[in-house]
C-alpha cells in the first residue's frame, strides 16, 4: 500500500512562501511586543526611580537639619556633666530650668516599600538597588536611634524639677542616663554625615530647610515659658 501525500494547490514553492511569510509576520509581532514591553518597562522604571529619589532626598533633608544642631546638642550634654559633677550626692549646683531635646526628624518609607512590594526596584540596576538599600537601612536605624534617644532625655529633663539631694543612686541613674544621650548623639551624627555623603555620591539633591531656633540651642536656664514663646512650636514641648 502506497501513501500520497496532498500537493498544495500552488506547489510546494510557493507554500514555503506562504509559511515564510507567516513566520516572518509572527516573529515582527513578537519583536514588536517584545520593543513595546521593554518601553514600558522602562517607563515603570523611570517612575520609580524618580518617587523613590525624591522620597529619599526628602529624608536626607531632615538629617541635614539635625545635624545643624550638633554643636547644641554636644554643648548642653556637656552642660550637665558640669552640673552632675559639681553637685556630687548633694543639691544640683544649677538648677536647670529649660534641658529640651535633640530635634527628632520624621521619616518616609512608602514610596521605596511600595516599590519593593510590587518588583518595581526590580528593574532599577544592580548598583541603584544595592545603594538604595543601603541608604534606606541607615534610615530606619536612624528612625530607631533617635526614638530611643528622646527617651533618654526625657529621664534627664527631671532635672527641670528635681528637688533636694540628688543621693547616690539618684546621681548614678542621671550619670547613666548622660552616657546613654552623649552614644547616641555621637551614633546619629555618625550615621547622619554618612548618609549626607552617600545621597550625595547619588546625586540626591534636598531642599535647603529655612532658619530654624532648635529648642535644644536656647540657654539651660531659660524658663519654660520664655522658651516656648520663642520656638513658637504649635503643639509646645515635652
Amino acid at each position: 500500500m502506497h501513501f500520497h501525500l496532498p500537493k498544495p494547490l500552488h506547489g510546494w514553492r510557493a507554500f514555503a512562501g506562504e509559511v515564510g511569510i507567516i513566520v516572518i509576520g509572527v516573529l515582527i509581532a513578537l519583536a514588536a511586543e517584545a520593543v513595546v514591553q521593554s518601553l514600558h518597562d522602562r517607563q515603570v522604571a523611570e517612575d520609580a526611580r524618580q518617587n523613590v529619589r525624591a522620597e529619599a532626598a526628602f529624608n536626607v533633608g531632615f538629617i541635614r537639619d539635625r545635624l545643624r544642631s550638633q554643636a547644641c546638642i554636644d554643648r548642653r550634654i556637656g552642660e550637665l556633666q558640669a552640673i552632675l559633677s559639681r553637685s556630687g550626692n548633694g543639691p544640683l549646683a544649677t538648677q536647670p530650668t529649660w534641658l529640651a531635646r535633640p530635634p527628632v526628624t520624621p521619616f518616609f518609607f512608602g514610596r521605596w516599600e511600595a516599590a519593593t512590594a510590587s518588583g518595581r526596584n526590580s528593574l532599577f540596576s544592580a548598583d541603584e538597588q544595592g545603594k538604595f538599600s543601603m541608604l534606606y537601612r541607615i534610615f530606619t536605624q536612624y528612625d530607631t536611634d533617635q526614638a530611643r534617644e528622646q527617651a533618654v532625655w526625657s529621664q534627664l529633663r527631671a532635672l527641670e524639677w528635681w528637688q533636694g539631694p540628688l543621693g547616690p543612686q539618684a546621681r548614678l541613674n542621671f550619670a547613666q542616663a548622660l552616657e546613654q544621650a552623649r552614644y547616641l548623639s555621637w551614633d546619629l551624627r555618625y550615621a547622619g554625615s554618612y548618609a549626607v555623603r552617600f545621597a550625595g555620591q547619588m546625586g540626591l539633591s534636598d531642599e535647603p530647610l529655612g532658619p530654624e531656633v532648635y529648642a535644644i540651642c536656647l540657654p539651660i536656664t531659660e524658663t519654660r515659658a520664655d522658651a516656648l514663646r520663642r520656638l513658637k512650636a504649635p503643639f509646645g514641648e515635652p
